[in-house]
């Protein structure tokens, strides 16, 4: 039978949290059929299960990678989800009938919290992405409840987007890593209704703080920096509220450091699933968070000017 939905994962290697996240996706059950294709560099070979279809795809630009996936799909949607996610029960089901019923919907995507086995580091990652107002200000990572049309490109993750074959054009390989699901999601959203779903979930591992995690952000950032600088970016208004904010916070440090600190204490903790006795390092977590934020984009914005200026793109 023809499948309704096709699955799309790149994958490293096949070995720990990659089998976990095929397993997810693997157990769905839904009143459809559907494909799992998995895009690696090399055969996966017979240690992956047989329901799965193996893309060979050398070139590790991810754009590239989902567009060869996309190419051969044979589901009228694509769900894209990371080898480092775990589908949530229904993940499948629940995106389907919401797309089946509404038409007018292009693409559609949900939350994508820290799993509830995750360290103490990584749950201080998360806190830092889930935090309303002073976090990632993406809805996905904020893990809100509701069923609401998207107002950012930035407000959906790669690691969990259903999308109308369709409508699909590709992601464009240019930008590559980092930003290519949001120069999607902006497209899209010309086209139709893009809606975040909270009943569409995945566990997504997070990078443990501080090192994995501000290296992460530290190479995210500095792309978003590139991209402002050559007017790509469809956030440029954010990025350049929070450059404005963090200059005046930086120049006025002493006057500013205890209400920063009060501030992101209360909101973390609203957040958190640390235990209480951990809460004190919210603070120092958030300020290497927001700092890292801020001399990122700067560097990233220099280097995009100078590659401007300098006609090297």
């Amino acid at each position: 039978m023809t499948p309704k939905v096709s699955v799309i994962m790149p994958v490293e290697r096949i070995g720990g949290g990659a089998e976990h996240a095929i397993k997810s996706v693997l157990k769905q059950e839904t009143p459809f059929p559907f494909e799992l294709i998995v895009i690696s560099a090399e055969p996966l070979g017979p240690a992956v299960d047989n329901r799965v279809r193996n893309v060979v795809e050398k070139n590790r630009n991810p754009a590239t990678r989902r567009n060869r996936a996309a190419s051969v799909a044979q589901g009228e949607i694509l769900a894209f989800i990371d080898d480092d996610a775990l589908a949530a029960p229904g993940w499948l089901a629940t995106a389907a009938a919401y797309l089946d019923a509404r038409p007018e919907v292009v693409a559609l995507g949900g939350p994508d919290p820290a799993p509830d086995d995750s360290t103490e580091a990584e749950l201080i990652a998360d806190t830092l992405l889930a935090t309303r107002w002073i976090g990632s200000g993406v809805a996905a990572h904020e893990n809100l409840t509701g069923v609401f049309d998207i107002r950012s490109p930035s407000d959906l993750a790669l690691v969990n987007l259903f999308v109308r074959k369709s409508l699909f054009a590709g992601f464009d390989e240019r930008i590559g890593y980092i930003g290519e699901d949001t120069a999607l999601l902006a497209e899209l959203m010309h086209k139709g209704r893009v809606i975040y779903h909270h009943g569409v979930r995945v566990d997504h591992r997070r990078r443990a703080f501080p090192g994995p995690y501000l290296r992460q952000r530290w190479r995210y950032r500095v792309k978003s920096g590139t991209q402002l600088a050559r007017g790509a970016s469809p956030n440029r208004s954010r990025i350049v509220a929070f450059l404005v904010a963090g200059t005046v916070s930086i120049a006025l440090a002493p006057l500013v450091a205890l209400p920063y600190a009060a501030v992101t204490l209360i909101l973390g903790a609203r957040a958190t699933r640390l235990p209480a006795r951990r809460w004190w390092v919210l603070p120092f977590a958030f300020a290497l968070h927001h700092l890292t934020y801020y001399f990122a984009l700067l560097w990233g914005a220099i280097k995009g000017f100078v590659r401007e200026l300098t006609g090297n793109r």
